[in-house]
């Protein structure tokens, strides 16, 4: 891949999928006309063969993977750095030690890699599909990785159903494979049985009228169905086809069939049977393979952030509905925080990436309350940890939940988790000014905040009011005293004058 250039008055951005199996890089241009893809590659990393039954992944692997992203690195120099996004899916989501893949990665490749979840990874690779493919109707599309398998249902570009299951045609390879015969394939396919019994179901319950598969393995059960003269449907007579061809060992070394390399063929016999399992737990008659993934769907939603319609925001108001929050309430906090963070940004080093997880904290830090009003902020928490939101990765799933976690009552530090890319004392300055901003709208009321300012020296943080404001509001004089108390037991200073 050579180095590319884009016009001035376009914009490249960049996708890097750090797949079980293979990495993938992909570059587009954004232009007032939409996204245009210019280069896709991709190189075979076997990340999933290094992680054992620990789940401590292998020296090796990690290795592999580095020198990857070193050559991606050197690729794509004329893309700048807040134009690209990396996300890590199965393996890494899974390896104990991912940190030191990621401290190593951070050595050779600039741009910080976004750990996803697998709900995550299914709604990235359903938002690929719904802006490539030619669809009217609810669909359904699934992607068989290395490691994992994605599901989503929705219609347009909405997803109704999103579920990834630690299924993949690395892992099965592993696994079941060494020998590739009828056993073999059994195996496989009741295994994958297994793994979709809790959603299967309910999958089949749920309307759509076609069926994608996204994807390495699906890209060549489609290419090795068309050699063998079944077209580029997958149907299931063209997996009973693929699978007896590729039960013959000379079969397997073949490099004359299109769009299957020697490499896919090692982990195809795997998702063959994965393939056929899925089809016949899903009562699914046919598949269309979609020729785009995980990649595309980031690209589309970086395409999304630049339009201002991100989906962080959708979900963040989603869960407002969902947990009955006040939403006059949530703008008042919001509106306050935002006010103060303008004021003490600039000294305290915080970026857009911070106003927004503040902003979204703010929206949702009563996430809790309809729970129990004495620890909502505890409730809360543990719910925006652990429950999948569309458009945050895992570190920011960790950093809101971290907001809401101390936004009220004992500001105690030793509950902030370590994370990459949010240092302690970023948060900490993220948590303060979140904690004065709820104590200065807590009576709710509807006449706008009290008229004040903020300024910061160090971490000492002051808050300046206009005359007889504190007077003419004794209970929030009160309240303002207590934080003050608070955030002193914690070690930091806040004033009020």
């Amino acid at each position: 891949m050579n180095e590319i250039e884009a016009p001035a008055e376009e914009r490249l951005v960049a996708a890097v999928d750090l797949g079980s199996n293979s990495f993938h890089v992909t570059v587009a241009r954004i232009s007032p006309s939409g996204l245009q893809i210019l280069v896709r590659d991709r190189e075979r990393v076997r990340l999933a063969s290094g992680l054992g039954v620990d789940d401590v992944l292998a020296s090796d692997a990690i290795d592999r993977g580095i020198e990857t992203l070193a050559r991606f690195e050197a690729r794509l120099q004329s893309v700048a750095t807040e134009d690209i996004r990396v996300v890590g899916t199965h393996t890494l989501r899974e390896a104990s030690n991912a940190s030191e893949f990621l401290d190593r990665a951070a050595e050779v490749f600039r741009a910080p890699i976004e750990i996803i979840s697998g709900p995550e990874e299914a709604r990235l690779i359903f938002h690929a599909v719904a802006h490539t493919q030619p669809v009217d109707g609810p669909f359904m599309v699934f992607d068989i990785g290395g490691g994992s398998t994605e599901f989503a249902i929705g219609q347009d570009y909405s997803p109704t159903f999103l579920s990834s299951r630690s299924l993949g045609c690395v892992t099965y390879t592993n696994h079941f494979m060494q020998t590739i015969n009828a056993d073999a394939f059994d195996q496989v396919r009741l295994a994958t049985k297994r793994a979709l019994e809790p959603i299967a179901e309910r999958i089949r319950a749920l309307p759509f009228d076609k069926v994608f598969a996204t994807s390495g393995s699906a890209k060549g059960v489609s290419a090795l169905g068309v050699h063998l003269g079944f077209g580029p449907r997958i149907t299931r007579e063209s997996i009973a086809a693929c699978q007896k061809f590729l039960s013959k060992e000379s079969n397997r070394s073949l490099t004359t069939i299109p769009d299957v390399s020697v490499e896919r063929m090692q982990v195809l016999p795997a998702g063959v049977a994965i393939m056929a399992a899925i089809l016949e737990e899903l009562a699914v008659d046919q598949v269309i393979f979609a020729d785009s993934a995980l990649r595309e769907g980031v690209l589309y939603t970086m395409d999304d952030r630049l339009r201002a319609t991100d989906i962080r925001e959708r979900t963040a108001v989603d869960l407002m509905a969902r947990y009955g929050i006040d939403r006059d309430q949530a703008n008042r906090v919001k509106e306050t925080a935002e006010c103060i963070f303008e004021q003490v940004a600039a000294d305290w080093n915080l970026n857009d990436d911070d106003r927004h997880m503040l902003v979204w904290a703010a929206m949702l830090h009563e996430t809790g309350l309809q729970i129990n009003y004495s620890g909502f902020h505890r409730h809360g928490a543990y719910v925006l940890a652990n429950t999948p939101l569309p458009g945050f990765n895992r570190e920011q799933q960790s950093v809101l939940a971290t907001l809401v976690r101390l936004h009220r009552k004992r500001l105690d530090v030793s509950v902030i988790p370590e994370l990459r890319y949010w240092s302690q004392l970023r948060l900490v300055r993220l948590i303060r000014i979140l904690r004065v901003a709820a104590v200065l709208r807590l009576a709710r009321h509807d006449t706008g905040q009290p008229a004040f300012s903020a300024q910061v020296n160090g971490e000492e943080l002051s808050l300046i009011f206009e005359s007889n404001t504190l007077l003419n509001d004794p209970v929030m004089a009160l309240d303002l005293d207590d934080e003050m108390r608070r955030q002193s037991d914690a070690g930091f200073i806040l004033k009020i004058r």
